[in-house]
């Protein structure tokens, strides 16, 4: 018997039974995506030649994106057994993917897998800038760290096509008439997303309230209580199952009859406003008289509309109510045509609802001009931002919530108005329809606008005025300057004063430099200025009495009669010079009318004779657009004078507070010894109770001409207490009236408007009385005087923060950001489409609802990853019209994204961070902060040794904290001035000594303080001579209490001028 013992060359083993079928089952699955047909070729799979689309030169690359994108690379990296990368690479083997693709598409829906979600979010966040040639390279990256399934450019693009359609914003070309083309992102589909995401649906309210004396949103305040009109207002009220319209006949519970004109709110309870109907005899039978006496009925006292009256008034032995005769002034009993609505159908918006709600939508429609460059170059572009009124303060001042409309470089911000207000005007006739995520059913949206925000030079043109630099300066009253502002747009600046000021911002010096210190002033060639008129001194007193003064309101028909003067005049020959001067006289200037005007004055330029000139006149006439004006005309319901609020930043912070802090430091303060001692104080200024960094003295002396709102914030509230003996009487006597007005603009909630606005106008005008006592020369500066109608605006508007214009500015270097990374070509275009992507990804990832015609997607692994949806019907020319016939009342058929996409931003991170959506902060109320110190025995502690008899057990070991978080949120550390309730519940100032905490009680183990330690207070009332305040008497004595007992932290300056005493 031969024995073979496999003496061969082959020495490796046999592979085993598993290793077998894996590799077998390894090499069945290339084979089948080798073969599979849809797949693409190599080349498809590269993306595009660079050369096919223009890119600017890129800047270098920051940190901003790779958090994002490292956290991308490490979520995808797949460890490969030891095999090797590069070889991976060269031979071009396509990964196997072991997975249910169909399921794994639902989990990623409506993206078809985890890595294009991820890379599409990348590419559009609204804060991210993610060029092709970054993505390209970013691309690259991924695929040589071995991640699976890398899509191409190309392939991304596509998808977002895709994605736009479904979900997304469409941004819309204008060709204005002065001949600009701009884009302008569709306002009906930003307001349906609003309605159908549920991170902002239930913050959104759409009736105005009655809150009596208390004032804290916009809802709250005159203009949308009382001022809106009817027609754009919310309409209705669902009472029951019935639908009750404004200016339809209703019938009350108990048998009167009322006509409903304005719902609102009162509490939780909806009330309306209405009018009186009495029966009258006509020719024609009995019919309705609407009287206009004003009553007030609540939701229960309604019992039945007017569908159901049509169907049974003749049982109640009242007239139809679809004949109304007339409406009644009861003052005067004169009568006037029922124009409100046909009485034969009712309330138009009942028909166009279809048995739906209908909601007023207001907005915060904001303008400013901002560089598109990074260098200090200007490049402006003026954009339009717009938020919802309907959201609380904190809400309405979130980047989230801020949605971008439309920028250019060439287009003025009128002409671009004019395209926003097509699509307004449209929405306003039709509505819009949208998924209500809260209720969810359909509704329809009413937009209006409920002010214009801006800065001034802004808000000027917005109201078709002149400027600050005319002599009619002031673009909500006829207010009148100097004579010597006589020049048509105030080019040339008035007489330079040699004290007050040194310059303003670069809004200020847009509109008024009058206070500038004259080493501000450019050198060079100036601009030829006319011969200064002298005034007598009684001239220049009354001109003073009239500036702190509100003048004749400006009106809006009073306006738009001024333009449609100045349109007849300059069609007529040679009137150019009495345009002009008509526009000086007036302070009335439409910048958008004037485009026009001069094609009229320049068609006759090189004509001879009066008959030719007088054709080419009457030609050019002929050749205009039908509207010549001011788009802001068509804006129903609003009056550009009255309803451009005082916009607190540019007014207080960059205007009142920069001009003094430039003055103290350039020209109060003489020598450098005491520009040092202001920066030692500055440094050395305890600032725990404003919840703001500690000051940079130095930098804001040295720069004091080049400071941000924030530390001229800072500024207002620190200025009188460092540098109390290095300025004037008058001087600091100014500082100290400034100071405290900045609260009480600032306050977010007024708990009695009539007691605030009369403490606010007294204090307004001790301010103006302390500044013209120092120099009057602070009255050159126009701004002084249009603080004046800030009280007025709060009465209206609601508390001055809600439309102060922080949260816009910031979102400026968005724009600017988008601005650069556009290939500047079409900058309006490029923008837009950008900040439409980046709804699109904040309304997906925030969980936005979008219909769908398969509520099931069913994806194979190389299918389109889209099913058949249509939130974007037909509609590409006119995004506003009806989309009932498109929309699916079935709330099955709305659906949000999957919870693959979901899950990126379910915690805080950088996703999160870059789209607003950061979660509610770990409630830190109470929560103590330990000092590190071991426990010690209570009568070792500062307690222990002040009140001993506090405690029984002075063995007792406590544990003692540095700082605690009062129940209010305010950071509270030792020393720290708190205001404190008593038993009697009567409160007093006191100081922090002692933070304690006893050892394994439930106490430590919630974190909270056992007791508190204070040092009681007295107040001193006689008021401080620097300050005009109150002085703090530290007393001895101390209390021992808990934490339910302190109210809040306390601003109270230590050292400087004002002393603390012992006694």
């Amino acid at each position: 018997m031969l024995i073979d013992w496999g003496l061969s060359e082959n020495t490796e083993l046999e592979p085993s039974a598993e290793a077998r079928a894996v590799a077998q089952i390894a090499q069945t699955l290339v084979e089948y995506f080798n073969a599979d047909p849809n797949s693409e070729d190599e080349e498809e799979e590269r993306s595009d030649n660079e050369n096919e689309l223009e890119e600017p030169e890129e800047p270098t690359v920051t940190g901003e994106w790779t958090t994002f994108a490292a956290a991308i690379i490490y979520q995808y990296r797949i460890v490969d057994n030891g095999r090797d990368e590069e070889e991976d690479l060269n031979r071009g083997e396509k990964r196997a993917r072991f997975r249910n693709h169909t399921e794994y598409s639902r989990q990623w829906f409506p993206w078809a897998d985890r890595i294009t979600c991820t890379l599409d979010v990348l590419m559009h966040l609204p804060r991210s800038v993610f060029s092709q040639r970054q993505l390209d390279l970013f691309i690259w990256l991924l695929k040589v760290n071995n991640v699976d399934d890398v899509p191409s450019v190309k392939s991304m693009q596509e998808l977002n096509a895709r994605l736009q359609k479904l979900c997304g914003i469409q941004s819309m070309s204008y060709d204005g008439a002065p001949g600009h083309k701009y884009y302008v992102n569709s306002l009906a589909q930003i307001i349906a997303q609003e309605m159908s995401n549920p991170k902002v649906r239930p913050h959104l309210e759409f009736y105005p309230e009655d809150s009596g004396s208390l004032l804290e949103e916009a809802r709250q305040g005159k203009r949308w209580l009382e001022e809106i009109p009817s027609d754009q207002i919310t309409p209705m009220a669902r009472i029951g199952t019935q639908d009750y319209f404004i200016h339809e006949p209703a019938m009350l519970t108990d048998g009167t009859f009322r006509m409903p004109f304005r719902w609102f709110l009162r509490g939780e309870t909806l009330f309306a406003k209405c009018w009186d109907l009495d029966v009258v005899n006509t020719e024609t039978g009995r019919a309705w008289r609407v009287v206009q006496r004003e009553s007030e009925v609540a939701q229960e006292g309604f019992m039945k509309n007017l569908p159901e009256l049509r169907a049974d008034f003749c049982r109640y032995n009242v007239p139809d109510p679809t004949k109304i005769k007339d409406v009644q002034n009861p003052s005067d009993g004169t009568t006037s045509d029922w124009t409100f609505t046909d009485p034969a159908i009712g309330n138009p918006w009942r028909e166009r609802a279809k048995g739906a709600r209908v909601y007023c939508f207001p907005i915060w429609l904001y303008c400013d001009d901002t560089s598109g460059n990074l260098s200090k170059k200007w490049n402006e572009h003026n954009s339009f931002l717009f938020t919802p009124a309907g959201l609380p303060r904190e809400q309405s001042q979130k980047e989230f919530n801020i949605h971008f409309l439309s920028t250019s470089n060439i287009a003025p911000p009128l002409e671009m108005l004019d395209g926003i207000l097509d699509q307004l005007e449209t929405a306003q006739k039709d509505g819009i329809w949208a998924w209500d995520s809260k209720l969810k059913e359909l509704v329809l949206v009413i937009p209006a606008v409920l002010a214009l925000l801006g800065d001034n030079p802004m808000q000027s043109e917005f109201a078709c005025h002149i400027g600050l630099r005319g002599k009619y300066f002031c673009r909500a009253c006829w207010v009148k300057g100097s004579d010597n502002l006589d020049e048509e747009d105030g080019e040339d600046p008035p007489p330079v004063p040699q004290n007050p000021g040194a310059g303003s911002d670069a809004e200020s010096q847009a509109s008024s430099d009058a206070g500038s210190d004259t080493s501000q002033q450019p050198t060079g060639k100036v601009k030829s200025r006319r011969k200064k008129i002298k005034e007598s001194l009684d001239q220049m007193v009354e001109r003073a009495k009239s500036f702190v003064k509100i003048g004749r309101l400006r009106t809006r028909t009073e306006t738009t009669g001024t333009l449609r003067t100045y349109f007849k005049e300059a069609s007529t020959l040679n009137t150019k010079t009495r345009v002009k001067t008509m526009r000086t006289a007036t302070g009335i200037k439409d910048t958008f009318q004037i485009v026009f005007l001069e094609k009229l004055f320049d068609s006759y330029k090189g004509k001879k004779g009066k008959k030719a000139k007088q054709e080419a006149l009457e030609a050019q006439t002929r050749s205009l657009p039908k509207n010549t004006t001011s788009p802001v005309w068509r804006i129903k319901g609003l009056d550009p004078h009255q309803d451009t609020p005082v916009e607190i930043l540019h007014v207080i912070l960059l205007s009142f507070v920069k001009y003094l802090w430039r003055d103290l430091v350039q020209n109060q303060i003489k020598n450098a010894e005491q520009k040092a001692l202001l920066v030692t104080r500055l440094n050395s200024f305890d600032v725990t109770g404003l919840g703001i960094s500690p000051l940079a003295g130095h930098t804001l002396v040295q720069y004091s001409g080049s400071l941000t709102g924030r530390e001229f914030r800072a500024i207002a509230q620190v200025a009188p207490f460092v540098a109390y003996d290095l300025v004037s009487e008058d001087c600091l006597a100014t500082w100290v009236a400034l100071s405290k007005l900045v609260p009480l603009i600032w306050q977010p909630s007024i708990k009695d408007i009539d007691v605030h606005v009369a403490l606010l106008t007294a204090e307004i005008n001790h301010f103006l009385t302390c500044a013209a006592r120092w120099t009057t020369r602070w009255f050159n500066k126009p701004k002084f005087h249009i603080l004046l109608h800030l009280p007025e605006h709060i009465r209206r508007f609601g508390p001055a923060i809600l439309f102060a214009t922080e949260a816009f500015e910031s979102f400026n270097a968005i724009i600017r950001a988008k601005s650069v990374h556009s290939n500047r070509h079409a900058p309006s275009r490029d923008i837009a489409r950008a900040f439409a992507q980046g709804n699109r990804i904040r309304h997906l990832l925030s969980g936005g609802l979008f219909m769908q015609s398969n509520t099931t997607p069913s994806y194979t692994p190389h299918s389109d990853p889209l099913p058949s949806l249509a939130l974007n019907p037909p509609h590409p020319s006119d995004p506003a019209q009806d989309l009932a016939p498109y929309l699916s009342k079935k709330k099955e058929d709305w659906v949000c994204a999957g919870p693959g996409p979901l899950s990126l931003v379910s915690a805080p991170n950088t996703v999160t961070q870059y789209l607003g959506l950061e979660n509610k902060k770990r409630t830190t109320h109470g929560i103590c902060i330990s000092d590190k110190k071991t426990p010690r025995p209570f009568a070792t502690t500062l307690t222990g040794q002040k009140l001993p008899a506090s405690l029984q057990n002075k063995l007792q070991p406590i544990k003692t904290n540095s700082a605690l978080y009062l129940a209010n949120g305010d950071f509270c550390p030792l020393n720290q001035f708190i205001i404190a309730r008593r038993p009697n519940h009567s409160t007093f100032i006191a100081r922090v000594m002692e933070i304690i905490q006893i050892p394994n009680t439930p106490d430590e183990f919630s974190q909270c303080p056992s007791g508190i330690l204070l040092q009681n207070t007295t107040i001193n009332r006689d008021a401080h001579p620097s300050y005009g305040m109150p002085a703090v008497n530290i007393q001895d004595q101390c209390s021992l209490v808990s934490l339910t007992q302190l109210s809040c932290s306390h601003m109270w300056p230590d050292g400087c001028s004002l002393h603390l005493s012992r006694t």
